[in-house]
């Protein structure tokens, strides 16, 4: 396992330095507290898509996302914030206190769910109005690269591992629940979940895995993976508003879909991602 992850790993910095060589490339800095991110902007002339990579540590969807920019052209911006390894949430530094967000949960006019989303790991400091600016800034800045662009291609990976028990000690388990994949949105119990609660429509196709599905904000995009067979989500016309790039982009009238592939699943993903260059698409 080590050593099929460490080939992985080197497989995506290769085909990323190969692709990177034949894309104008541009790095944004921003800063956050007392430390520093990158957003690392690739284009490449062609179809009028920007996609969206904000969770670094979720490299499969990177590779393909690249591989599928490099043949279609378009934009591709991806967020780096760690060094010598990649981590899903962003953590930073201020004033003795180490904060931490996911970067996808922060695209909300509602400060509420911002500070919310904002967690202190380390130290006794508040989520004050510096912290909160700076992490706004993130994401207005992030946001700004995908205007101009007919549609939002979200580039995610998942796990998808079952419910377990875990025995702490002797007599003592530990339920962990199972984590994201497109059952996420089906109601499983009385009470419903943020995913349920901003689903309006659900297909599964049960031939594929749970892994690998879409999430739109457009029902002519339904449809269109409705007619390709492909598990497909609807996000309602009135989701929760949990910070996420998805429900921003609806609120603001822009076509968004998210392609979600388990780790390391790079072929698989990016077979997904030709599927929106297919025709009928209205995507020059």
């Amino acid at each position: 396992m080590i050593l099929k992850n460490i080939f992985l790993f080197n497989l995506v910095i290769f085909m990323n330095i190969s692709w990177a060589q034949s894309l104008d490339t541009l790095v944004k800095t921003i800063t956050l507290g007392e430390d520093t991110v990158y957003l690392k902007v690739y284009t490449k002339p062609g179809k009028n898509i920007v996609y969206a990579h904000v969770h670094e540590n979720e490299e499969a969807s990177l590779a393909a996302g690249m591989e599928i920019l490099n043949k279609h052209g378009g934009k591709l911006f991806t967020l780096s914030h760690s060094i010598d390894t990649t981590n899903r949430n962003v953590t930073f530094d201020y004033k003795k206190t180490t904060f931490q967000f996911d970067p996808n949960r922060i695209y909300t006019t509602n400060d509420s769910v911002l500070v919310n989303n904002i967690k202190v790991i380390n130290g006794k400091g508040k989520v004050d109005a510096k912290v909160k600016k700076d992490v706004r800034n993130l994401a207005n800045l992030i946001w700004k690269e995908t205007m101009g662009s007919d549609l939002i291609v979200a580039l995610h990976n998942n796990k998808n591992t079952p419910a377990i028990f875990k025995t702490l000690w002797f007599f003592i388990n530990n339920y962990e629940p199972e984590s994201y994949s497109i059952t996420s949105y089906i109601k499983k119990s009385e009470y419903s979940s943020d995913s349920n609660k901003s689903c309006a429509e659900i297909y599964i196709n049960p031939k594929l895995n749970n892994s690998e599905f879409f999430i739109v904000t457009e029902q002519r995009d339904f449809d269109l993976f409705l007619q390709k067979r492909y598990s497909v989500v609807l996000q309602n016309a009135d989701p929760v508003d949990d910070g996420s790039m998805s429900v921003f982009a609806f609120k603001n009238h822009r076509r968004y879909i998210n392609a979600e592939a388990k780790m390391g699943k790079i072929v698989e993903q990016t077979e997904m991602l030709e599927l929106i260059h297919m025709e009928p698409n209205n995507i020059e």
